[in-house]
């Protein structure tokens, strides 16, 4: 299974909340009444966030996101089914409009890996952690250092992250993600994967510093930074699902 997935910004005049109730009960509601060939549909409502780098005035063309969606489908192929169905062509899509920034819209394809932590547990807050590889430094290159700071920080004998971490899915970016610029942005830089981090209510900003501190240490011990600061963000939000239909496939199984 492969995910679609969009950081979005809300359209100009738009409040945060007036932005969440369209995009989850008018936008949500769309998409509900023609699924296609869309197994899973999951938007994560944005309530907090950081961007960039102290004293990096690079960091200000990290533009502010208003949820993530994700979207679900069995191959690149179906997906390709569903972009090219008239009602994504002619209703779905032209909504966009209605609620998004469209033209700083960011987007990547990848594939969900969930792995396992030391303390799983629901976790009330969900934290979308997008890092920007560092000049230079190849794409499969980049993940592999990501994934070794992340069992790092995990191995860390004061338990910062492992204690509070309650769940992880790794999102590396995946082949044939030419439908990405259906959500618009085509300046946006591109991001080579991002990770979501499970956390309990009171834990999540403390887990996410936490973390970010261990990678930082990880990637010193390596010689170097694997990522820029200047285009990387983490996002705390709320998972808010539209419908998942992967549960009927699992329950036959």
């Amino acid at each position: 299974m492969i995910k679609l997935v969009a950081a979005v910004r809300r359209r100009p005049g738009m409040t945060h909340a007036e932005y969440a109730d369209y995009v989850r009960e008018v936008h949500g509601g769309i998409a509900v009444a023609r699924k296609l060939t869309l197994r899973k549909y999951v938007q994560n409502h944005v309530f907090d966030s950081a961007y960039g780098a102290l004293g990096d005035p690079g960091y200000q063309v990290t533009l502010p996101r208003d949820s993530v969606t994700e979207l679900y489908f069995d191959s690149v192929e179906t997906m390709g089914q569903t972009f090219a169905d008239p009602y994504t062509r002619e209703v779905v899509g032209p909504d966009g409009v209605n609620f998004s920034d469209v033209p700083v819209a960011l987007s990547l394809l990848v594939e969900e890996r969930r792995t396992e932590v030391p303390r799983p547990g629901p976790g009330a807050v969900k934290v979308l952690y997008f890092l920007k590889a560092a000049e230079g430094l190849a794409p499969g290159v980049f993940q592999q250092r990501w994934e070794q700071a992340h069992a790092a920080a995990l191995a860390d004998p004061s338990g910062a992250v492992a204690h509070r971490l309650r769940g992880y899915e790794w999102n590396p970016a995946a082949a044939g993600g030419g439908n990405a610029a259906y959500f618009g942005g085509s300046e946006q830089p591109t991001y080579e994967a991002y990770a979501a981090l499970w956390f309990d209510e009171g834990d999540a900003i403390a887990g996410i510093r936490a973390y970010e501190t261990e990678l930082a240490r990880h990637a010193e011990r390596q010689g170097g930074p694997f990522h820029q600061p200047s285009l990387s963000f983490f996002l705390l939000t709320r998972e808010v699902v539209i419908f998942d239909d992967t549960k009927d496939t699992e329950a036959l199984v």
